[in-house]
């Protein structure tokens, strides 16, 4: 797989703590899944040097031909650069790369579990839903979005209307329900029936989630965060701790970023 070059179609504050980036880029002819990422580096820069992993959020086509939506909070070098960008310029890209979700298992509600820039792939995932086995049962579909603040809740504005059942939480209680995602979540397994977890978040929300899922007994895939050097599995940066095998280490970027909770300690 090489890089190749894509064009900035669109670069937009979504919300105070987060951008949505649309690049003419075809993920749609590269075996799309939710969670899986590209590599997006900076043509003509040394600094930063490296390219850096964004979960593709969102393929389609539009008007003009087929878009890619990345969702990105400016954190860093590379993200602050992120949004000077205009539309018009270039990026280099690699990907689509990793695993991604799987499919719900039969008589298993899908249930996406979001923490702050964590909502990333799950428009992507709402779409290959409703594309799918959930097209005329869209409200059996829960979306939990979750984040410290108001600031940090986001999805696009499509999925809002799609049909799917949506629960915002944040810590400090400025939208939705106070508290945290397993609250929420905890308070709502009564009734939701078999449930399986999709999630993505910082690593304290996934730890807590797997020991939910361990606990009530529901299978819950982790898209876990790590830092990544080549995304390809040649640097060895992006590993987690099998829990099979403590001590030993699986690369995020290869066998994940998505494993099943029980296959890891995030």
């Amino acid at each position: 797989m090489e890089r190749v070059k894509a064009t900035v179609v669109s670069n937009e504050r979504v919300q105070p703590a987060m951008w949505k980036l649309g690049i003419r880029y075809d993920s749609l002819v590269r075996e799309p899944r939710a969670a899986r990422f590209l590599m997006v580096g900076f043509p003509g820069r040394t600094d930063p040097l490296l390219p850096r992993p964004f979960s593709v959020s969102d393929c389609l086509q539009d008007g003009e031909g087929p878009l890619t939506e990345l969702l990105y909070k400016p954190m860093g070098k590379a993200t602050n650069l992120m949004t000077t960008l205009r539309p018009g310029d270039g990026l280099n890209v690699l990907g689509l790369l990793g695993n991604g979700f799987p499919a719900p298992a039969p008589g298993k509600r899908p249930v996406l579990l979001a923490g702050g820039i964590g909502n990333a792939p799950f428009a992507f995932q709402v779409r290959e839903l409703l594309a799918g086995p959930y097209r005329e049962k869209a409200s059996e579909i829960t979306l939990f979005l979750a984040g410290r603040t108001a600031t940090e809740i986001y999805i696009q504005p499509w999925v809002r209307t799609s049909g799917i059942t949506i629960v915002e939480v944040t810590d400090d209680g400025s939208r939705g329900e106070a508290g945290r995602i397993t609250d929420a979540l905890r308070r709502r397994l009564p009734m939701l029936g078999p449930i399986e977890g999709f999630a993505c978040g910082p690593t304290p929300m996934l730890r807590a989630l797997k020991t939910m899922a361990e606990e009530h007994g529901f299978p819950c895939h982790l898209s876990t965060e790590e830092l990544m050097a080549c995304g390809y599995g040649v640097c060895n940066a992006c590993v987690v701790e099998s829990a099979h095998d403590r001590g030993t280490y699986i690369k995020s970027c290869h066998e994940g970023p998505v494993f099943e909770c029980r296959e890891i300690i995030p």
